[in-house]
């Protein structure tokens, strides 16, 4: 069941469409964006493979709420709840810009909080989580700037370039985002 659509206005959240796939091989790689998720990669192009490969991997959430990030028209990102645990009305919360232009521009955050209004009020979710590495102080910031708080790490979880790093551990409520954003 594809998602709804959601939008502010200047970001819209919309089902991935097969278009995406040349417009997310034209963003290519990004080592500084790679590495906030805990990749390892050149900056450089994408090959046609691999932009088939992250556009099939796109749709194997259509079991649960995911949607491409538009701004302008073109592919921003991609967004989504996973790990959906429906008697607990949790969901773990996962987003990814595409290129560092992007960033800083306040579409992660915009995209962030259109998915938690979306989880609070449509999908009766009370809980919405997310995991983040410690050297990724911008995702950081935009979460805590949507509610999220720290709840404790998993300590040396991602060992990148030889050096151990912790994931954070964050997490809003729903009655946090409601005294935080208008619903």
């Amino acid at each position: 069941m594809p998602a709804p659509e959601l939008t502010d206005g200047r970001v819209l959240l919309r089902s991935l469409r097969e278009s995406d796939r040349d417009e997310r091989q034209a963003h290519g790689w990004h080592a500084e964006i790679e590495r906030g998720y805990g990749h390892v990669v050149e900056s450089g192009p994408m090959t046609d493979a691999q932009a088939q490969e992250w556009y099939a991997e796109g749709l194997t959430h259509r079991d649960e709420p995911s949607w491409a990030i538009d701004v302008d028209g073109l592919l921003a990102g991609h967004v989504f709840l996973h790990s959906h645990a429906v008697e607990d009305r949790r969901a773990r919360f996962a987003i990814g810009l595409l290129s560092p232009g992007q960033q800083g521009r306040g579409i992660g955050r915009a995209a962030t909080i259109l998915v938690l209004r979306h989880a609070f009020t449509t999908l009766g979710l009370d809980r919405v989580d997310l995991r983040v590495l410690e050297f990724n102080t911008g995702a950081i910031a935009c979460y805590r700037s949507c509610g999220f708080v720290e709840e404790g790490r998993e300590r040396e979880s991602c060992l990148l370039d030889g050096q151990w790093y912790d994931d954070i551990l964050m997490g809003v409520l729903e009655h946090e985002f409601r005294a935080l954003v208008d619903v």
